[in-house]
């Protein structure tokens, strides 16, 4: 459950409602107040905000009121209270002109407003814009890291920008009159528990959610359709903590004696079925019925041990015993790290060995254990010596890092522009023919890279999965696509891997730690 004390007091909001307009004499909006109510709710009870961080601009008295000189006295207000590490979200509901925020007494330049909340002195900014004609704005480019930044220094650095209509749509009020399309989607979506995964709200799923139920209301109300316009240059992305969360961490189990060293269990369950994979390092090459002998052991020593890979799985499968077991031998600690194996043999029950069991040249089964032993094992150890130094590995992953999450970046501003209704998908593709070709290549440089020093292996195992999320949407984006429509699958599959890059870059966020 989560503390009510626990909330994230890094986050600071100045939440604008417009709603009497009669002094510059045009229509007054009925919604403003219910509109900065629901924001408000949402920041305080979906994104955990603290309440006294938010700062309610609606006229004294929610009389609707708002001035100019009161937008620029706020501002400044956050901009000397905000620190470096602080997010700032900027909401504003009320009339748009075609490039103006409207307020009470006369109207200001939209795009003007936006650089200057950019400028704020604090980590990322989020500007929320519920208007007409809110979507006519421009932002630079990518977000692009530099050799000599850090990681935490560029992820989640940056503005977002999220506008309730298209340059030329009115931003519509519900049936009702009591708030506004757009802000009600927004606040559903900020509550919403289906879009919580591992503890945290993905600003970009509150986005989509958001999307989705504005999509919603288009199909019904043919005729008074909106599209709201997202466009975001942080870096990666921003992730609200808003539950407690505890990853899975199953037993581990450690076996030594003066002929094999068990490192470590891993599961390999499914769902009906416990398996496990044991890493053994062997004081010494041995013969097949010793390994049929060191096997026997380990599977009698771990068959029950409580391993699992989730929570789930360890409540459906608790205390049966395993069904298959891997055993993975190396000759040292480094052959374990880099998967390279100089033998490898298989346990199996009676009712599924035709299962596991395969045939293979270089396998054979003694005694009920399969054993497979590695031909090549000298070969590639002798591949994997080190032939530069630790600082120049280090260097030329932090290239290929570089590289990768530029990428990433472009991709994810121009794909955004697909959802815009900006530029097709073929036109996507058409941009991106070098950029796919160049992904795959590089990728294909980096895992031709020697196998990394012990002490980094981690940090350069994550920019091996980093770049292969990358290599993954260069797949999914080369395609015939003449007809423009990403079906289900495919925007799932792309929005998938998208948030796998995010959760990359947030473990190498940790991970570049121990590279200092």
């Amino acid at each position: 459950m989560w503390d009510n004390r626990m909330t994230n007091n890094n986050i600071y909001a100045l939440l604008i409602g417009v709603g009497d307009y009669k002094k510059i004499k045009i229509a007054n909006l009925p919604s403003y107040r219910i509109d900065v109510a629901l924001i408000g709710t949402g920041l305080i009870s979906g994104l955990k905000c603290m309440q006294d961080h938010i700062r309610f601009m609606a006229g004294e008295d929610n009389n609707g009121v708002v001035s100019i000189a009161s937008l620029a006295k706020g501002l400044d207000s956050f901009k000397r209270a905000l620190s470096t590490e602080d997010t700032f979200i900027f909401y504003f509901s009320g009339h748009g002109s075609s490039e103006n925020l409207v307020f009470s007494d006369g109207q200001v330049d939209q795009q003007s407003v936006i650089n200057y909340i950019d400028q704020l002195p604090c980590k990322n900014k989020i500007v929320i814009l519920d208007c007409c004609y809110s979507g006519k704005f421009k932002m630079i480019g990518a977000n692009h890291l530099s050799m000599e930044q850090s990681l935490n220094i560029f992820a989640g650095h940056g503005i977002a920008i999220y506008a309730s209509s298209s340059d030329n749509e009115v931003s519509r009020i519900g049936p009702n009159g009591n708030h506004s399309i757009f802000t009600g989607a927004l606040f559903s979506a900020m509550i919403s528990p289906s879009i919580i995964h591992n503890g945290k709200i993905r600003l970009e799923d509150i986005y989509s959610e958001t999307q989705r139920l504005v999509h919603t209301w288009n199909s019904k109300n043919p005729g008074m359709e909106q599209h709201p316009i997202f466009r975001s240059s942080i870096g990666g992305t921003i992730y609200f903590k808003v539950t407690e969360y505890k990853t899975y961490k199953p037993e581990q189990v450690v076996i030594r004696n003066e002929i094999y060293t068990v490192i470590n269990v891993k599961s390999l369950n499914t769902a009906n079925e416990k398996r496990l994979s044991a890493f053994v390092v062997l004081k010494e090459k041995t013969s097949s019925a010793k390994l049929v002998s060191i096997t026997k052991k380990i599977v009698d020593s771990i068959k029950y041990a409580n391993v699992y890979s989730s929570e789930k799985s360890a409540a459906s499968l608790v205390n049966m015993p395993a069904k298959a077991v891997w055993c993975y031998f190396g000759m040292d600690e480094k052959d374990i790290i880099s998967h390279t194996h100089a033998y490898y043999t298989i346990w199996a029950a009676d009712d599924v060995k035709s299962k596991y069991y395969r045939e293979n040249t270089n396998a054979k089964i003694v005694n009920g254990i399969y054993i497979f032993k590695n031909t090549s094992y000298d070969l590639v150890r002798k591949m994997q010596e080190h032939t530069i130094s630790k600082d120049e590995y280090i260097k030329q992953c932090k290239n290929y890092m570089k590289l990768f999450v530029d990428k990433a970046e472009d991709f994810c501003i121009d794909l955004m522009e697909v959802y815009n209704c900006k530029i097709s998908f073929p036109e996507l593709q058409s941009r991106y023919k070098d950029w796919m070709l160049n992904v795959k290549h590089e990728f294909i440089k980096l895992s031709d890279m020697e196998v990394a020093p012990k002490e980094i292996y981690d940090w350069v195992e994550e920019i091996m999965q980093l770049s292969g999320w990358i290599l993954d949407l260069s797949i999914y984006l080369d395609g015939d696509k003449q007809d423009g429509i990403i079906t289900d699958r495919e925007e799932w599959l792309i929005q998938n891997t998208i948030k796998k890059y995010h959760e990359s870059l947030e473990k190498l966020k940790e991970l570049e730690k121990s590279i200092k």
